[in-house]
Formats: structure tokens, C-alpha cells, sequence
């Protein structure tokens, strides 16, 4: 296993609580980093922070944030900036997910995966932007879904959402290269985290079934996400940019519809 040495910085997860975040967020400051913890389970927030801080010897801030609404996440980020005083990792695990068809979708459903999978998405990044601009150096990693390829994954507004995110990094790359801000997405796929159970719950015969899908073998752990995410964030990576990377297991090759009509 790479052993990554992120002491002396300071990485904010969103849904850093739980999931794939949880894991992003332990594995950095296990690795060293300071982390901001943001999240709206503020008991799950809190408990991690704490035990964070005494197992690795690092600081772990606590922060509810609802980061559908800019007002929220721009006073967030000052009082993270605030306490910590930098910010060099900014990774957008925080997601909204409801199996809805289009038939049943009504306008606000719609809504509520815009305003927390895009425009949170959005609004965290414009609201740091001001300090990486400053420090000249940064990371942006945004957690998406292989959703964004099947169309599947719980409806077309989560799709329709995650295929958007994967088109503000390639503008970030365009835009904030220059200043040493770089910006890729992680699009994850079948991952045993709390938003998969809802929809498969952790039964014998379901696990059976989603890993036959995966042509790996397994269903993946978010451990698997969060080791892309330090590589990402790592020097090792520094000539990437403005890329997807996809951990599927090979899954959605498995999913194309032209290899299932063979």
C-alpha cells in the first residue's frame, strides 16, 4: 500500500460523515492531514472529528452544512479557512439520490438533486476559490457516479446531475489550471455505502447478485475511492488534470447493452 505524507495540510470532505466520504475523510488524516468534516448528520460529524483527533494526533473540525444553499456553505468555508487558515484539498462527496421514474418525478424532486449534487457542487468550489487563488496552489476532487454513463442509478435527475459535475471540472481545467488549482472527478460505481443500501440492502443473495455483476469479483469498498482521491490530491498525480477517473470493477462494461444482446 502507498503510504501518502499530507501533514501540514488541510482537506474539507463533504458527506465526510458517512460512505464514501467518511473513508476519504479518515484516510487523509491518517495520512496527516488536518480535515473539516461537512455534513447534516451532526452526531455521526462530531463523534468522527473526535475520534480522528485522538487516533492520529491531527485537527478534525466538525461543520453542518446544507451545501444546497450558498449562503450556508460561503459562511462554512470562512470559518473553515477561519480555523485552519489554508485549504488544499477540496473533495464534493456529498450526494442526494432517490430512486424516482420519470412518470413519478415531480418539479421539486428534479429540483433537490440540482440544488445538492450541481449546485452544491458549484457553490463549495466558488466559495474556497478566493483562498486557493491566494495560496497558488490547490486541489478540487469531486466524487461522481457511473451513473453519468448508464443513465441507471436511481433516476435521470441523479444522472443528469452527476453527468453536469463531470463538466464543471473540465471548465475548472480550463480555467483554473493556470493559477495551480487542479480539478478531477472519481466516478465510483456499485460501492457498499449507506446510499447503495438503500436501494440493495446488505443481504447474502443481493450481495451475490451485485457482485457476479462486477466483473472484479466484489462489490466495492469506499476505501477503494478514498485511495484515488489521495493519489489525486498527492504530487505523484500532479501532471493530471481535468480528468475522470472510473473504479467500477469493470462494472459498467458489464452493464453496456450491446455485450448483453451477445
Amino acid at each position: 500500500m502507498i503510504k501518502y505524507d499530507f501533514a501540514g495540510k488541510v482537506t474539507a470532505v463533504t458527506g465526510g460523515a458517512s460512505g464514501i466520504g467518511r473513508a476519504i475523510t479518515t484516510s487523509f488524516a491518517e495520512a496527516g492531514s488536518d480535515v473539516a468534516i461537512l455534513d447534516i448528520d451532526s452526531e455521526k460529524g462530531n463523534v468522527l472529528a473526535g475520534e480522528l483527533e485522538t487516533k492520529y494526533g491531527i485537527k478534525a473540525s466538525f461543520y453542518n452544512c446544507d451545501i444546497s444553499d450558498y449562503k450556508t456553505v460561503k459562511d462554512t468555508a470562512d470559518k473553515i479557512i477561519g480555523r485552519f487558515s489554508r485549504i488544499d484539498n477540496l473533495i464534493t462527496a456529498a450526494g442526494y439520490n432517490k430512486k424516482c421514474d420519470l412518470k413519478d418525478m415531480d418539479v421539486d424532486e428534479w429540483k433537490k438533486a440540482v440544488d445538492v449534487n450541481l449546485n452544491g457542487t458549484f457553490f463549495l468550489i466558488k466559495a474556497f476559490l478566493g483562498q486557493m487563488l491566494k495560496q497558488g496552489k490547490a486541489n478540487i476532487i469531486v466524487i461522481g457516479s457511473g451513473a453519468k454513463v448508464t443513465g441507471s442509478g436511481g433516476g435521470l435527475h441523479y444522472a443528469a446531475t452527476k453527468m453536469a459535475q463531470y463538466g464543471i471540472i473540465k471548465g475548472l481545467s480550463y480555467e483554473l489550471l493556470p493559477d495551480g488549482i487542479r480539478a478531477n472527478i472519481i466516478t465510483p460505481h456499485i460501492i457498499d455505502t449507506p446510499m447503495l443500501r438503500q436501494r440493495y440492502p446488505d443481504k447474502p443473495e443481493i450481495n451475490e447478485k451485485l457482485n457476479k455483476r462486477t466483473p472484479i469479483g466484489r462489490i466495492g469498498d469506499p476505501k477503494d475511492i478514498a485511495g484515488i482521491a489521495m493519489f489525486l490530491a498527492s504530487d505523484e498525480s500532479g501532471y493530471i488534470c481535468g480528468a475522470e477517473i472510473l473504479a467500477d470493477g469493470g462494472g459498467l462494461y458489464y452493464l453496456n447493452p450491446s455485450r448483453q444482446k451477445k
